[in-house]
């Protein structure tokens, strides 16, 4: 059989960890969101991402173009969740959410439509973390469409706000958005600002990727207040960096 023949674009297999911790988060907690353009970070194992990266610790990982094994348990020794969308003989690609710490899966999603050219659909996972003061974090995980025209790229963030608009308390929305142009970037502008959501900003700008002059990586966020933020410059792993936000909680 040959590859492109083994390659399954409405995975059949979703990896979640067997193992999730019972631990709230702490009161002051870290979220780093990156593409690993499907690196293999096998090599890596059991290393973990702030070994990797030279950071404190990060307490949930948004990362978008995972790649696991269907056997895998944990990501950089962390239990994860993983919405794939693409799914070959020996691996599963798609957004993966990683943590220390309580979550739960609230909902997997693939967009209704799929890329030109690749036929792929792109994913976002919602999960639910319990913190440290007892309100449930919703967080969104998020691989946005690309190589459709604008109106499908608009839908598309429509239908996932209609799943998202009932929810209420804190919420994390953050991953690669694919905003390579003004317009892009202003429907999810208009998405957020529906969600009652606050864009992080970032004291130096220049490791977050762009294309067009456009950022294509975002973390939002409302009812936690923001202590800090910082975008990492590690061009030997990714074609996108790192970006990081630290949050304490809101009371």
């Amino acid at each position: 059989m040959k590859y492109w023949q083994r390659i399954m674009y409405h995975p059949q297999y979703s990896p979640i960890s067997d193992y999730t911790a019972q631990e709230p988060l702490p009161n002051t907690f870290t979220l780093l969101s990156w593409n690993l353009q499907k690196v293999d970070f096998s090599l890596f194992q059991p290393r973990s991402i702030e070994q990797l990266l030279k950071i404190e610790e990060a307490h949930i990982l948004s990362l978008q173009e995972a790649r696991v094994t269907e056997n895998q348990n944990t990501f950089f020794g962390l239990p994860f969740v993983m919405a794939p969308n693409i799914e070959t003989q020996n691996n599963i690609y798609g957004v993966l959410t990683a943590s220390a710490y309580q979550q739960k899966v609230h909902r997997q999603v693939l967009t209704s439509k799929r890329e030109l050219g690749v036929a792929t659909h792109k994913p976002a996972i919602i999960t639910q973390h319990m913190m440290a003061d007892q309100q449930l974090l919703t967080h969104i995980n998020i691989h946005a469409i690309n190589f459709v025209p604008h109106y499908v790229f608009k839908k598309e963030l429509q239908l996932l706000l209609h799943q998202l608009e009932t929810i209420k308390g804190p919420m994390i929305l953050s991953g690669d958005f694919n905003t390579w142009n003004k317009t892009r970037l202003a429907s999810l502008m208009h998405c957020t600002h529906r969600l009652k959501l606050n864009k992080v900003e970032y004291p130096d700008i220049r490791p977050i990727k762009t294309l067009n002059r456009q950022p294509l990586d975002h973390i939002f966020y409302r009812d936690l207040t923001l202590e800090h933020s910082k975008a990492l410059r590690v061009p030997h792993i990714s074609d996108h960096n790192p970006i990081i936000a630290r949050f304490t909680t809101t009371i």
